[in-house]
């Protein structure tokens, strides 16, 4: 299982991840990062962030040979859909 290294860019700079963490493929990848970006977003605001703050970051996403595969604003990734929050608006449809 291919390895990604998930680099946080903010602005003191990156932030290098030297650990990593193996997905099966890059939308995997990208929908755990997406959910792992709202998180992260609403985490900050409860915690008294205000929403520019909270959203001036960004990851930088390499595979093991140090390519960069992906770079996801945190902007951009509260914007976007996750696979689960699909899978809990289908599953909440159905309880109705």
């Amino acid at each position: 299982m291919p390895r990604y290294f998930l680099n946080l860019r903010d602005r003191d700079g990156l932030h290098r991840d030297w650990d990593g963490d193996a997905f099966d493929s890059v939308d995997e990848l990208r929908n755990d990062v997406v959910i792992g970006i709202k998180q992260i977003v609403a985490d900050a605001l409860v915690g008294g962030a205000t929403l520019s703050d909270a959203l001036d970051r960004s990851y930088e996403i390499i595979d093991e040979a140090g390519i960069t595969v992906l770079t996801i604003s945190f902007a951009e990734g509260v914007a976007s859909p996750s696979r689960l929050l699909r899978r809990e608006k289908a599953l909440g449809a159905a309880a109705r």
